[in-house]
């Protein structure tokens, strides 16, 4: 047989370098049409989904639930996180119908976040502050009386007094005038402000008590400069001015009493709605996978429409949000989350009309479960994706505070989060090209070194602005490492437990390992400072690093390409087996 070879012209081997890259990069940029509902279907669920979760806690807070109500709703929904995905795995796996597992998440998870939004709410406790022409006519006043009332009697507080308006049908101009008055009741001297603008007032109230059974409190000392004033007043006859104020003290926003029904029926609405939600985020990467297994084609390329997605609705539908907010005295977010839910239904459609084929077990299933926690390879998997995602863990559960502290303002915070998508939608594209290229041990190899100067270097900032470069290597220790971790996933799971596994390991990275990241960060930082819980998990990552290395090259590696025999094995023989049936 003789083998033909194309070369570049003498002279013009560059050119014929760079055809050669150009043909490579055409052809990793062409889409498989099979694939194009599966990438549409991505897309639309991620966009849906991250439309609806950034804003569920403030519909908490509008609901009139507390703090205090709403940690307790957070601290329940990591449970969700870890029984979800392998439940539904073994659902998908035992019924060999992946479609009608996703397709019953995907609706319950639309139609409990919809109902969330039509439970009954005890409303805000909201501060008014009213400023009339004189001190008799200047008061603040809560909805609702707390308990802690009495005892802000004489406390000092500092408070923002914003969205401003008057409090007549022909407002006299868009700005106010905010007057301080002396020891004898005479106005000492005025500020004019715009009605938009968010106005610092610091000085000792009184607790104050109205007729109608409302709390309130009484401006006797204020504070401007170093000058001290006995009250204040806005000369506006005949129209008074009304504003929200903010900044009070957080028990007298909430109530002190028993949880109440609407906590209760919250509670269980938003702690079935997560199961459901969680169980749809490992299902739809585990029928990505077996459509791709299916019909030829990189999962990272499907992913890619996951983080555009991810990216770009969120953001269109905070623009709605904001069109929106003139027009509606309610609540500010119900355009994202009816954004978000009509997505989430779209992508049901296309799923429901996916046609892929699946590996069912040929053995007893809980023959096959036993094999999924008793392998040693599949163990030491686990074992790597729970350090991995404890790493991830203790950064998302702490960057933030960390930024915080080096005074960072939120849209730099925000930022962070846009940097790792823009990042991840071109790594997306070769990314299953790139773990051919350098193996998945690798990746993780170098995802747990990268962990660590992400950590070191965080250690040693002094701005916030000095996270991004270090934001940059996010490729290396989520986006590439991630698909290597789920494409792991057909290689060692045994026959038709494809979806289980791909489950548990969601479970373990994102539930449990950021709840062990999270809990060893919390511990570490009580003792010492942020930066010294960073520098500890710098050792982690590279004491794990070093140790999967040797397990790698003296275990790990002969396992893998014992699975990989046996898995092309497979698949060349169901091909020829389809050959004569096509026959």
């Amino acid at each position: 047989m003789s083998r033909s070879t194309s070369y570049a012209p003498v002279g013009d081997k560059g050119h014929g370098r760079e055809s050669s890259w150009l043909s490579w990069l055409r052809k990793e940029l062409r889409w498989n049409k099979k694939l194009i509902p599966i990438k549409i279907i991505q897309f639309l669920y991620s966009g849906g989904t991250n439309s609806i979760l950034p804003y569920l806690t403030l519909q908490m807070q509008e609901l009139g639930l507390s703090m205090r109500q709403i940690g307790w709703i957070y601290a329940f929904l990591p449970i969700t996180t870890i029984l979800g995905p392998p439940i539904s795995g073994m659902v998908a796996d035992r019924t060999g119908n992946y479609k009608a597992v996703v397709l019953v998440n995907m609706l319950l998870t639309t139609f409990l976040h919809l109902v969330l939004l039509y439970l009954p709410g005890e409303g805000v406790n909201r501060l008014v502050f009213t400023c009339g022409e004189s001190l008799d006519f200047t008061s603040m006043v809560w909805d609702k009386c707390r308990g802690c009332h009495d005892r802000y009697d004489g406390a000092n507080f500092t408070v923002a007094l914003k969205n401003c308006k008057y409090l007549c049908d022909n407002p006299p101009a868009t700005t106010f005038d905010l007057c301080f008055d002396g020891e004898e009741d005479t106005t000492e001297f005025c500020l004019q402000h715009s009605l938009k603008e968010e106005v610092t007032i610091n000085g000792t109230v009184t607790a104050t008590y109205t007729e109608g059974g409302h709390c309130g409190h009484s401006w006797y000392d204020l504070r401007v400069g170093n000058q001290t004033y006995s009250g204040v007043s806005c000369p506006s006859e005949p129209c008074s001015v009304e504003c929200e104020v903010g900044g009070a003290p957080s028990c007298l926003l909430e109530d002190e009493g028993s949880p109440s029904s609407v906590f209760w029926t919250y509670f269980f609405v938003r702690i079935t709605a997560n199961f459901f939600l969680s169980s749809l985020f490992t299902m739809m990467d585990a029928m990505t996978i077996a459509i791709v297994k299916d019909l030829g084609g990189d999962y990272g390329k499907q992913r890619l429409l996951f983080i555009i997605g991810m990216a770009t609705v969120p953001l269109a539908a905070g623009f709605l949000n904001d069109w929106d907010a003139g027009s509606n005295g309610t609540s500010f977010y119900l355009p994202a989350l009816y954004l978000g839910a009509v997505l989430c239904l779209a992508s049901a459609v296309l799923i429901a009309r996916l046609n892929f084929k699946v590996d069912v077990a040929e053995n007893n299933m809980f023959h096959d479960l036993r094999q999924l926690v008793t392998r040693p390879e599949i163990n030491l998997y686990f074992l790597v994706i729970l350090v991995l995602g404890s790493n991830w863990g203790f950064i998302e559960s702490y960057l933030f505070l960390y930024m915080g502290k080096l005074g960072s303002p939120n849209y730099v915070m925000g930022l962070t989060m846009t940097v790792g998508s823009i990042i991840g939608m071109p790594t997306m594209l070769v990314a299953d090209a790139v773990i051919k290229i350098i193996g998945r041990h690798n990746i993780f190899i170098i995802s747990f070194f990268a962990y660590a100067l992400r950590h070191f270097g965080y250690s040693f900032i002094s701005s916030p602005w000095m996270v991004f470069p270090f934001e940059l290597l996010e490729v290396f220790t989520y986006q590439l490492m991630w698909v290597a971790a789920i494409t792991y996933c057909p290689i060692l799971a045994p026959p038709g437990l494809l979806a289980t596994m791909t489950g548990v390991a969601g479970a373990i990275h994102f539930s449990i390992g950021r709840g062990v990241g999270s809990f060893i960060g919390g511990q570490l930082i009580t003792q010492m400072d942020i930066p010294g819980a960073f520098r500890c998990f710098g050792v982690i990552a590279i004491v794990s690093g070093v140790l999967y290395i040797l397990l790698h090259v003296f275990y790990f590696k002969k396992k893998i390409a014992g699975r990989e025999m046996e898995l092309k094995r497979s698949e060349g023989a169901n091909s020829g087996m389809e050959m004569m049936e096509n026959n």
